[in-house]
């Protein structure tokens, strides 16, 4: 090859990023650059068609809505004299997981991606939240099959299935070591029908996030796309496309859908999910098990602790301080949601605890919310029904 087709290769493939870049952000290309345009979108066409064996389309049957944490109303004053407003109702169980999004999960198909040849596909736990019967699997070849679901995730957002086929294809993947902000990327999925996989373009847009758990992108993911890849210009995967969101909750982040902020779970992250959902089983969130004193303002004070929970295996008390949480200062209670929202059960957390001007650190294992105790009854501050005590008798004022 010579030096001149060489240089002229290296520059069509510029040109292409440049133009894959400008089209994710609406910018029409210019009228002499049409030749470098339909180049690019070939490459766009040439990556999916490269990736469409190891896209599999997922259906599911059955299952219901989630729901939040159940309430209870409080009784209304039977006294008639006696007015204002009932008080708002209380949750039966503080540490009840929740979804984390009142996202209405709609019917309809989504996307999978072949792990291992033997049957293994990966795709995001979001496609399982309604805890679907049935669950049913369209090769690439057509095939239709049924689909085991061996575990989820549901804080990093993964669910791994089993199929019964061997001689699939998985795809080739991008090391975390060579990727760039700024560099294009493209989403695809099969969520909209159809035989051929849709298509979203736009770049990497941060690393690292989610406390390292996934890349940031720009490309639009939505429900049809959850569970699909994002892979970069050369057909190479760069992750798994996911909800995400910093607050805990499987749906945590569907609300983002189409809003060019969207998070993809990178190979080194996947193999660690992976090989736990294989030996360890679904994985749930994280609880310690306390309740926090909404009238401290100013700091992150334990109010009451559930018995069992990792928060009294730990030696933790009611009047605690907790001032940092894995190295993160904890100022406030969105402070402390942050530092641990990704951590699940199982897992530790460090906590920097103040007690009467002395700081310590305790270790607390994580666990899950059937696991925590009850919380203690605490004492009302004064009886109302009791009687008011005598008060002193003033001395009359000297004239």
């Amino acid at each position: 090859m010579t030096k001149s087709r060489k240089c002229n290769r290296a520059y069509v493939r510029a040109a292409m990023a440049c133009c894959a870049v400008s089209i994710a952000y609406g910018k029409p290309a210019a009228a002499d650059d049409g030749e470098v345009l339909r180049a690019s979108q070939e490459r766009f066409r040439a990556v999916a068609t490269k990736l469409r064996p190891s896209l599999v389309r997922i259906e599911t049957v059955g299952g219901t809505q989630p729901t939040g944490p159940q309430t209870r109303e409080e009784p209304r004053p039977t006294d008639p004299d006696e007015e204002g407003p009932p008080p708002p109702p209380r949750s039966q169980n503080p540490f009840q997981d929740a979804p984390g999004s009142g996202f209405v999960i709609a019917d309809g198909p989504t996307t999978g991606l072949v792990y291992s040849d033997d049957g293994y596909i990966v795709t995001s736990s979001f496609n399982f939240v309604r805890e679907p019967a049935l669950i049913t699997v369209t090769l690439s070849d057509g095939r239709r099959v049924a689909a085991d679901l061996i575990a989820r995730d549901q804080v990093r957002k993964i669910a791994l299935l089993k199929v019964d086929a061997s001689g699939l294809t998985p795809p080739s993947w991008s090391g975390v070591e060579g990727l760039r902000v700024g560099q294009s990327a493209i989403a695809l999925g099969l969520g909209f029908g159809g035989s051929d996989p849709s298509l979203t373009v736009g770049i990497i847009s941060a690393l690292n996030r989610m406390h390292g758990n996934a890349i940031q992108t720009d490309a639009k993911l939505n429900p049809a796309n959850y569970g699909g890849p994002l892979c970069d210009l050369e057909g190479r995967v760069i992750g798994i496309c996911v909800p995400m969101a910093q607050r805990a909750g499987e749906l945590a982040g569907v609300e983002l859908y189409d809003s060019g902020v969207g998070f993809a779970v990178p190979r080194q992250r996947l193999d660690a999910i992976v090989e736990s959902l294989m030996t360890r089983g679904s994985v749930y969130r994280g609880w310690l098990g306390f309740v926090l004193d909404p009238r401290s303002t100013e700091a992150v004070v334990i109010l009451n602790i559930a018995e069992p929970s990792p928060a009294h295996a730990a030696g933790l008390r009611p009047g605690d301080k907790i001032v940092r949480a894995n190295g993160q200062p904890t100022l406030h209670f969105g402070q402390l949601v942050q530092a641990i929202y990704m951590v699940p059960a199982g897992d530790q957390v460090t906590l920097d605890i103040e007690r009467d001007g002395a700081e310590f650190s305790a270790v607390a294992t994580l666990a899950r919310s059937s696991d925590l105790g009850p919380l203690p009854e605490l004492p009302e501050p004064f009886d109302p029904s009791a009687p008011a005590p005598p008060q002193p008798e003033e001395e009359p004022e000297e004239p």
